[in-house]
């Protein structure tokens, strides 16, 4: 009796060591199946995708985009297959300074997962900045301009980059030199100002007659203001040719 004990004893034993591994090794096979359906895309992959974009939105001749602290939010597993990206972001207007797109991943044409980047853009460009120190009330000339290459993404997004932009207009304020241009800083310059001596110009049919004026409020080039006709005492209203001349239309 007690040797049919010990031989089935032994016959289990036996029995599980032959079916342990068969066991394990088929586990291993599902688990491995189960692995090769998916897949993981590297940060790298990611990395490139954004640059790729910056690159592309930004699109500016001569101005050279650095792109760092990129980081991934999101990443993981998604079904094996051809990948393809779609980019959305929400403000299209300044690709500068901190970027944030969310990535939709597609497999095979099926969205499968969302990852949002974000990371710094750098842009270095050209900005208009003044060469001199610049008193309020003064009218820019091209001599009192220059282009200096900054790090636009650190500058506000009135920064003038064309000098043309500058040229001809007053400023609101003292300026130092070297100091870059916005918007904000100029306004445009009047032409004419009260007392200003003139030619008032008046056409019809073929004829042309010219009389002496004087201006009584001050106007910009294209707009009508108030003159006075030094002759007859008359107010009128005349548009601004240039600081010497206002036409009366009939």
């Amino acid at each position: 009796m007690r040797r049919l004990k010990y031989s089935i004893i032994i016959f289990g034993c036996l029995l599980c060591i032959l079916l342990f591994p068969v066991g394990t090794t088929a586990a291993k096979r599902n688990t491995k199946a189960t692995t090769s359906n998916y897949q993981t895309l590297p940060e790298a992959k990611f990395n490139a995708v954004f640059s790729a974009y910056v690159r592309k939105q930004i699109g500016k001749k001569g101005s050279d985009v650095s792109v760092y602290r990129v980081k991934v939010m999101g990443n993981g597993p998604i079904p094996a297959g051809k990948v393809t990206f779609q980019l959305l972001h929400k403000n299209q207007r300044r690709v500068e300074g901190q970027v944030s797109i969310t990535a939709l991943v597609r497999v095979e044409g099926i969205e499968a997962r969302k990852v949002r980047i974000s990371g710094w853009v750098d842009v270095f460009g050209s900005v208009v900045c003044v060469s001199r120190n610049v008193k309020r009330g003064e009218i820019l000339q091209e001599d009192d301009l220059y282009l200096s290459r900054k790090n636009i993404s650190r500058l506000p997004s009135t920064t003038l980059t064309q000098k043309g932009k500058a040229i001809g207009l007053m400023v609101k304020h003292q300026i130092r030199a070297e100091t870059p241009l916005k918007e904000w800083m100029l306004v445009r310059a009047p032409i004419v100002k009260r007392g200003d001596v003139v030619t008032i110009l008046a056409e019809s049919g073929g004829m042309r007659v010219s009389v002496p004026g004087k201006i009584l409020e001050k106007g910009y080039k294209g707009q009508l203001v108030q003159v006075q006709n030094t002759m007859s005492r008359k107010k009128i209203y005349a548009k601004v040719i240039n600081d010497a001349t206002v036409m009366v239309d009939f």
